[in-house]
């Protein structure tokens, strides 16, 4: 990402949203910070996903145009103006971080990690997510067909899991977070299991060797990456 058209990006929103009639103090309020906290916005591009969704709200700005210098403001084309076999998208509210499997495996301390828009790559939060929510590429081929290696997942540590739910473990012993799907049955132990039907013991009981993190609410293939 360029991290100098993202500060651009924020000091025109911040302009955009004084003309809609909201002043810095008023802006400020919104987001629950100090009106010089938004001043340090442009100058430092420090700007917490929650914040540039309010920003982005009060500037009538798309999430998008921060991130894509080619991406216009006049971008999202209103309803009408769809063709009939696609509806408008949901309103994206704010953004996800890509993290590493290492980083998933030390999930506590991912939690207060202060990632940098310069160096992390963003992705829209899906509806309906959580603020915590991550994203994760996929390795290996322990989750094909349906989760093929280079797949991104959509990981939300607030959705509690559910039998059939596919979920982020990390083991305990080892730290390393692992893939796979979580199986619930009266009178048998949690399981989770390997969706590869190739794949070798695709069977692993949960029995205090391993911690559910997060649950997979959606995944996104890319075309060109």
């Amino acid at each position: 990402m360029d991290i100098e058209l993202f500060k651009d990006r924020i000091r025109q929103a911040i302009m955009l949203a004084k003309k809609e009639g909201h002043t810095q103090a008023a802006i400020g309020e919104e987001a629950g910070v100090t009106p010089q906290a938004v001043g340090q916005w442009p100058r430092s591009g420090k700007i917490t996903n929650d914040n540039l969704a309010v920003l982005a709200r009060l500037s009538k700005t798309p999430i998008e145009w921060f991130y894509n210098e080619s991406f216009s403001r006049e971008a999202v084309a209103p309803q009408e103006a769809h063709g009939k076999e696609i509806g408008p998208a949901p309103a994206i509210t704010g953004l996800c971080p890509e993290i590493s499997w290492v980083q998933a495996g030390h999930w506590a301390e991912v939690c207060d990690i202060n990632h940098d828009p310069e160096t992390t790559n963003w992705f829209p939060r899906p509806p309906g997510a959580s603020p915590q929510t991550f994203v994760l590429k996929v390795v290996g081929e322990s989750m094909l067909p349906d989760y093929p290696p280079g797949r991104f997942i959509f990981v939300d540590p607030e959705k509690i899991a559910a039998s059939n739910d596919d979920v982020i473990a990390v083991m305990t012993e080892t730290n390393e977070a692992t893939f796979k799907r979580l199986i619930e049955e009266p009178g048998s132990p949690r399981m989770l299991k390997a969706l590869n039907p190739a794949w070798k013991n695709p069977y692993l009981e949960i029995n205090g060797s391993c911690n559910i993190i997060g649950v997979v609410i959606a995944d996104m293939r890319m075309r060109h990456r």
